[in-house]
């Protein structure tokens, strides 16, 4: 059908493909044009017909998927790819260079026999991925479909005059709560999944290291993946950058992000501080780490002290209930990140519906409004 969304699948594995090949055709948003089993096979389907998303494995005989991943990104700039990744540290070191190079988001290649069950699960993220992507090019259609209104007054310099719908007020005003004001904060809460990392490291790369407040993030992600993601971050930011452990001291100039497979809290030690505390315990909202456990972690401990929560790219609704947690408990200013700069706009949309967000930003102005506020000049 014309509204599925065309699908190249590439794993050099035929029980991959097929497995791939079946997942996708059961989302019933997608439908595989083409399977192959190489990069330069990959390549040729490109040109041959007219591809939305390609599937790839990270490894590949002869040219690896980061070589290709390249190539696509630069001959078809548009296209769309999710890779197909191990589980090992080879494997997401590959995996977080791609994310780096502008894979849209990886799926973790399942452990086990039971093909029935990997099928099923890929078929359900691929399916929230699909529908993802379909939303935002109707979108997208619609907005250049629809007449502009005319402007209420003559655009500036610094305000180029849009030719769609007016967006959104960027502050709004709560229905549930009195909105907040921060001139400066205790800590910082992030939270983030599909396109996150690239977008946290749009963030960390414009931070002083003198930032004066610690910073937790949660980022879903598996075990190994967050360690990577840590180590990048560390090295390409000014702020030092840890994956969080057990009774580690919440200091400020540091940033911990919650580590895959346990959720992240916080818990006052008397005259010991703040520190973190790792929990292996059931999945919130199907993840681990969970957002909304870390926030309303903070929201007991931090009672009464301000809050800047920022919620990024992501799908579904972790953060939600946690900011407005925090709002409850603590002085917390929520922003959530723009719909025209997110990969997937669910977490942040979320926040927005539920009247939480206190001001909606591009990625690239997230930084600064980070150090306006900080500094005292939110």
């Amino acid at each position: 059908m014309s509204n599925k969304l065309k699908i190249l699948v590439v794993d050099d594995s035929l029980v991959y493909r097929r497995i791939l090949t079946q997942a996708v055709e059961q989302t019933g948003l997608g439908r595989v044009i083409y399977t192959a089993s190489n990069g330069e096979l990959a390549l040729e389907r490109l040109e041959q017909s007219e591809i939305d998303v390609v599937i790839m494995d990270v490894y590949m005989p002869g040219m690896s998927g980061i070589e290709i991943l390249g190539i696509i990104k630069d001959r078809y700039p548009d296209k769309i790819v999710i890779m197909i990744s191990g589980g090992g540290k080879d494997s997401a070191k590959l995996t977080m260079q791609a994310l780096e190079m502008g894979a849209m988001d990886f799926i973790l290649k399942p452990a086990g026999d039971d093909i029935d069950k990997n099928m099923q699960r890929i078929k359900g993220y691929l399916h929230v991925l699909f529908a993802q992507i379909l939303t935002s090019r109707y979108s997208r259609e619609f907005r250049g479909r629809v007449e502009p209104r005319p402007p209420t007054h003559l655009p500036t310099q610094r305000e180029p005059m849009k030719d769609t719908l007016p967006v959104k007020p960027i502050i709004k005003t709560q229905s549930e709560f009195k909105r907040a004001k921060l001139d400066r904060a205790d800590i910082i809460l992030i939270a983030s999944s599909t396109g996150g990392p690239a977008a946290l490291e749009r963030i960390f790369t414009k931070l002083p290291p003198d930032i004066q407040v610690p910073i937790l993030v949660v980022q879903h992600m598996p075990p190994t993946f967050t360690k990577m993601l840590s180590q990048t971050l560390d090295k390409k930011g000014s702020l030092e950058v840890y994956e969080g452990t057990s009774n580690e001291l919440v200091r400020k100039n540091s940033v911990f992000i919650a580590p895959g497979g346990y959720h992240m809290v916080v818990r006052r030690k008397h005259s010991n501080g703040i520190r973190i505390h790792l929990e292996d315990t059931q999945q919130v909202h199907g993840v681990k780490p969970a957002a909304d456990v870390l926030f309303t972690s903070v929201a007991k401990t931090y009672r009464g002290k301000n809050v800047l929560a920022i919620i990024l790219t992501g799908m579904g609704n972790d953060g939600r209930d946690g900011v407005r947690e925090l709002k409850t408990q603590c002085n917390c200013y929520c922003i959530t990140q723009s719909e025209d700069s997110c990969v997937v706009y669910g977490m942040p949309k979320a926040v927005y519906d539920a009247n939480l967000s206190d001001e909606v930003v591009h990625i690239e102005k997230i930084a600064g409004r980070i150090i306006d506020i900080v500094t005292g000049r939110g």
